[in-house]
């Protein structure tokens, strides 16, 4: 540990502003927050991500008012540290441009902001600030989104128990209703128990405001384990009555009435979390307050203003400049590989051929998905089995790939009651020289057996190449597709689902057979017209 640079250096010293250290912070933080924006902009569950940067600025300003003396630690280890931290976040960006559904450059992005803003605040003030001020810094975990296997896990766990909850409140108020996985089904219609409605969304803005209150009031270990558990339970129970009141509101007036209270009633419910979360803190301080016999000490004044030294400075230079050329860096990396890409797929499909009928996307799948175009419908093919077909498409942008994600049979189909029996091997169709790779599965639905095609195809790709053939997305993928500079330019999803069929063979010689009829060239057409 090094103590304050000589007198003769006192004076330059003196003289250095904080503009390049605030600057390279600033800097990291963009890199992980950008890692992380789409995320809380497509998913509702993480829109209160936006608010806990704000939060974190205004935790370390309390923080940074009672600080310890400043005793910096300068040497090559400080150097090191940082080093460690600043050069792999730099570089992130580059594969983050390639893979932007892929969460765990979002974890990793917050990872290495948080160690290269306690590597700085150890080379300006120690150790001493590096704990005083780590709850304001590590609390922007709480805005990374989950994994998405252990999110999947505990919605699916959180709105089956909600559902049954619900079920049982039903029956108690003298409806009938049946459910069916996270459906009610009501005479009047069926009503679904959402993820909204589960209490993952409620749940999680909660915990941060638990966290949130902990600190600010700067409770102890136990007072904040305490707050944070009332989160959990407020959050929960706001939510079985949320889902409870608009059953039992389609039971009465039918389940039209519901879309006009959803969004008021999960806003309430809102209210209903963090207001109970504000009383139970400030009921609890008070409390405290009034056991304080004796008046603390008044705290050492601290001075106001740091002393940066030369080379922590030289540091953050270093470092906004590796920053700035990564980001240029890497937006040329892909608009030159861009280049000698193939062009937009020229290639559509068509809603409304002969034996089909239209079936209404509501406003509401539309922004859970992003708003993408595109079309739902129903036909009858030769065998007379019944189809779902869907075809949807997202413009380029990061936004496409991850609202792609959102939208997956194994999860969607699971959480209207239908039950997966088993994966089968995926299956290529090809027309007019497209191949479509789809993942094939099998569900059962009331006991009706349920077959579902399932394809994702990116554009800008030469037929058959890229991702679109690539269902499981490995580490030798993610970096192949770093290498050759491909990022996504649009995405689509074909899904299609035939009732009352197990033999995969005749279900995939009918698809087939739509997809001729409906699928088009969009040179082809060009070129007929007059």
């Amino acid at each position: 540990m090094n103590s304050f640079p000589s007198d003769a250096a006192s004076g330059e010293v003196e003289k250095s502003q904080p503009w390049l250290i605030l600057g390279a912070v600033l800097l990291a933080w963009w890199i992980s927050i950008r890692m992380l924006w789409n995320d809380w902009e497509i998913d509702s569950q993480y829109s209160y991500g936006f608010l806990v940067p704000i939060l974190c600025m205004a935790l370390f300003q309390m923080r940074w008012r009672d600080r310890p003396a400043q005793i910096p630690e300068e040497g090559p280890a400080s150097v090191a540290v940082l080093a460690g931290f600043g050069v792999p976040l730099a570089f992130l960006p580059l594969i983050f441009e390639a893979n932007p559904e892929w969460r765990v450059l979002g974890l990793l992005g917050a990872f290495f902001a948080i160690g290269f803003t306690l590597a700085l605040l150890r080379w300006m003030g120690g150790l001493a600030w590096v704990r005083h001020f780590v709850f304001p810094v590590t609390f922007f975990l709480i805005a990374v989104p989950w994994p998405r296997n252990a999110e999947n896990a505990i919605m699916g766990w959180l709105m089956q128990k909600n559902a049954i909850a619900v079920l049982e409140m039903l029956h108690w108020c003298g409806f009938e209703a049946m459910r069916q996985g996270n459906l009610i089904a009501l005479p009047s219609g069926t009503v679904g128990i959402e993820e909204a409605c589960s209490g993952v969304r409620s749940l999680q803005s909660g915990i941060m405001a638990a966290f949130f209150l902990g600190e600010v009031f700067r409770f102890g270990f136990f007072s904040r384990g305490v707050l944070v558990f009332a989160a959990f339970a407020l959050a929960l129970f706001g939510n079985f009555l949320r889902a409870s009141g608009l059953s039992i509101l389609a039971s009465v007036k039918g389940v039209s009435a519901v879309e006009k209270w959803h969004d008021l009633a999960g806003y309430l419910i809102l209210a209903f979390t963090m207001g109970g979360l504000w009383t139970l803190a400030l009921a609890y301080q008070r409390k405290r307050s009034s056991r304080q016999r004796e008046v603390s000490a008044p705290l050492d004044s601290v001075p106001d203003r740091v002393i940066f030294s030369p080379l922590i400075q030289r540091a953050a230079l270093a470092w906004i400049i590796l920053g700035v050329v990564s980001l240029g860096g890497t937006e040329l990396w892909y608009r030159l590989h861009e280049v000698h890409q193939g062009s937009d797929a020229a290639w559509t499909i068509v809603s409304g051929t002969r034996g089909t009928k239209v079936q209404t996307i509501s406003d509401r799948t539309r922004r859970m998905l992003f708003f993408p175009e595109g079309f739902s419908e129903r036909f009858v093919d030769r065998n007379q089995h019944i189809w779902q077909f869907f075809y949807l498409r997202w413009p380029a942008g990061r936004s496409a790939i991850q609202a792609v994600s959102i939208h997956d049979p194994q999860t969607c189909l699971s959480s209207i009651g239908m039950v997966l029996v088993k994966q089968l091997d995926p299956r290529l169709i090809e027309v007019d020289g497209i191949p479509v790779y789809f993942r094939v599965f099998l569900f059962t639905d009331r006991g009706r057996h349920v077959l579902v095609y399932h394809a994702i195809l990116a554009d800008g790709e030469k037929a058959g190449e890229g991702r679109s053939r690539a269902f499981a997305y490995t580490l030798a993928g993610r970096w192949r597709a770093v290498r050759e500079g491909v990022r996504n330019r649009g995405q689509r999803l074909i899904e299609a689902a035939v009732w009352d069929i197990t033999d995969v063979d005749q279900a995939t010689e009918s698809l087939r057979t739509f997809l001729q009829s409906t699928l088009i060239r969009k040179d082809a057409n060009l070129q007929n017209k007059p």
